[in-house]
């Protein structure tokens, strides 16, 4: 079966071109698109199987139906409806707190562990850095936990991850090396 070329049937499912087409009494193994265009059982027409190229409403992503529609070169052209984006779940917006907080850390070089490793160093960035870290892990907790439980107990409408996110406190680090 060549899924690159089909044709739509009047149910508007997508009938793919056999791997071998014949036309003028020769068999094709390898047809190229002129071969697929004039086969005995065609023609066979190249599939577009790209979503839309335009954005999608809002909250939503595009889904392909399963169906297909002839374009106006009479190629089948895979059906799309925009579908809602499924609201987030706890363990999303998790992953979200948890990418938000490795990002700070590691922009400020703490890759390995995180800065409250060193709240008793004896460098002074180091130690201020591990307090300052403290004190901002709990305010992105405190954050994240005030607005998820204002969901689960119906007080408001679970947020987009996009205004999750934009939400999230961002640290200031106060130890300055100037």
């Amino acid at each position: 079966m060549n899924r690159n070329y089909g044709k739509v049937d009047s149910d508007h499912n997508i009938i793919y071109a056999p791997d071998m087409v014949a036309h003028d009494g020769r068999s094709y193994i390898k047809p190229r698109k002129e071969d697929m265009a004039a086969a005995d059982d065609g023609p066979w027409l190249p599939v577009t199987e790209s979503a839309p190229s335009e954005p999608p409403p809002e909250g939503c992503h595009w889904k392909h139906t399963g169906k297909y529609d002839v374009g106006p070169d009479g190629n089948p052209v895979a059906r799309y409806v925009a579908e809602e984006d499924p609201s987030p779940v706890v363990s999303d917006y998790d992953a979200a707190m948890e990418a938000h907080l490795v990002a700070e850390r590691s922009a400020r070089g703490y890759t390995t562990r995180e800065p409250d490793s060193y709240l008793t160093s004896k460098v002074p960035r180091w130690a201020q850095d591990a307090e300052d870290w403290v004190a901002h892990r709990d305010e992105v907790m405190e954050y994240a936990l005030e607005l998820i439980n204002a969901v689960q107990s119906g007080e408001r409408e679970p947020p987009t991850m996009d205004e999750f996110v934009a939400g999230l406190p961002n640290i200031v680090w106060s130890y300055n090396e100037d």
